[in-house]
């Protein structure tokens, strides 16, 4: 009788490789590191580590019954579901700018330094191409996206601007900057308005239906250093601009040519940083910023502690500051969810969550008096004022 043949085995897939210099983990290993982005103990941060298990939420196949990586996490967390598989599906190169697609949250826009702006889903394919350099001299650094008027717009590092229509036929491509583009952003109530930020120290305010070439923007906003990013307030009235040095300025849509407050905050360019973005909170008038203490800065102290900063937009004022004394780099990227009562800070490697669910009682202590600075008021033992500031059990809140 010839030899019976062993059965066979079904391949699994691959968990993405650490970078070089680090231990493999096994897949148990991962799925508790995995876990600590929901579990913690008293005192510890919720965070994840992109160096093994996640290479950027960009980089990600979710390999389960949810065609939404959103949906497969949530659904894990509430122990419905195991942990998915993944796979690294990267562009290549450092991304630079990543929106989800208005008209179908599995998918994703993403702006990359491998020269490419692309659609993608989650499950790793690549639906569409929509700008592509064809070089390694030429990048794309930023993205927007408008679900009203269904374009696409994109900026790269030689001050090129490209605006597409969701079915990736270019509208025009014109060089309206002097230099790098590093930050595009579509009015959130006004789509046809656009706001380019550029190393060559302007942003500029153009009307996407009248653009005909560097000169046709509608207004110029020079600034003293360049500057990193130019993000519309929610309502659209507003605009906030960080440069790369220590200033951060909010101008009116109804009087472009003078800002209506300055604020010096330390945040300083440094080559292999992640540049620093101001941000809008969603509802409320609140700008956070990530702070890089500079012993230059006129107001610096001795030993001056890397915080979230958290001003007002009308009065420019700090409100508080927000630190976790163990993980105390350089916070470059503040997002928040779209109700605003949770809060995402990039640092280095990690993503801090700060929620207001676990919320102590120190904490809604600060939190009344950051509401009375504010005029706010306080209803129903103090939770109106919980639902505009943030709080995070374990983490200290440093008010000004």
């Amino acid at each position: 009788m010839a030899p019976r043949k062993p059965p066979e085995t079904k391949k699994t897939l691959e968990v993405p490789k650490c970078p070089k210099g680090k231990r493999s983990r096994s897949p148990q290993e991962l799925e508790q590191e995995a876990k600590k982005l929901f579990v913690k103990g008293p005192g510890s941060s919720r965070r994840y580590d992109s160096g093994c298990l996640w290479a950027g939420l960009a980089n990600l196949q979710v390999l389960s019954p949810y065609t939404s990586i959103v949906r497969a996490l949530h659904q894990h967390k509430l122990g419905k579901a195991a942990w998915p598989m993944l796979q690294q599906i990267g562009a290549g190169g450092s991304i630079t700018g990543l929106k989800f697609n208005p008209l179908n949250t599995n998918q994703f826009f993403t702006s990359s330094m491998e020269g490419t702006t692309r659609l993608q889903d989650f499950k790793g394919n690549t639906l569409r191409v929509f700008t592509s350099s064809g070089t390694c001299n030429l990048w794309f650094c930023s993205l927007d996206v408008s679900a009203g008027s269904r374009v696409v717009v994109t900026g790269d590092n030689a001050g090129q601007v490209v605006l597409l229509n969701m079915d990736g036929k270019e509208l025009w491509n014109l060089r309206l900057h002097k230099k790098k583009v590093t930050h595009v952003a579509l009015n959130p109530c006004c789509d046809w308005l656009l706001a380019t930020a550029s190393v060559d120290q302007t942003v500029k305010i153009w009307d996407l239906r009248q653009v005909r070439g560097k000169s046709s923007f509608l207004s110029s906003l020079p600034h003293r250093h360049p500057v990193n990013a130019a993000c519309f307030s929610p309502d659209g009235a507003r605009l906030l601009t960080t440069d790369q040095n220590s200033e951060i300025r909010v101008y009116s849509a109804s009087q472009w040519d003078c800002p209506l407050g300055l604020i010096s905050h330390p945040h300083r360019h440094f080559q292999h940083l992640t540049p620093i973005k101001a941000t809008w909170h969603p509802r409320y008038n609140l700008i956070v910023v990530g702070r890089y203490p500079d012993p230059n800065f006129k107001s610096c102290t001795p030993h001056e502690l890397r915080t979230i900063d958290v001003f007002d937009g009308s009065s420019g004022n700090m409100m508080c500051q927000l630190y976790d004394p163990e993980y105390s780099g350089i916070i470059s990227l503040n997002e928040f969810n779209p109700v605003g009562d949770t809060l995402a800070s990039v640092m280095g490697y990690h993503i801090l969550i700060w929620s207001q669910e676990e919320a102590g009682l120190r904490k809604r202590e600060t939190i009344t008096k950051v509401c009375a600075k504010q005029g706010l008021g306080a209803t129903n033992g103090n939770k109106s004022c919980e639902k505009r500031q943030l709080s995070v059990k374990g983490l200290k809140v440093y008010k000004s």
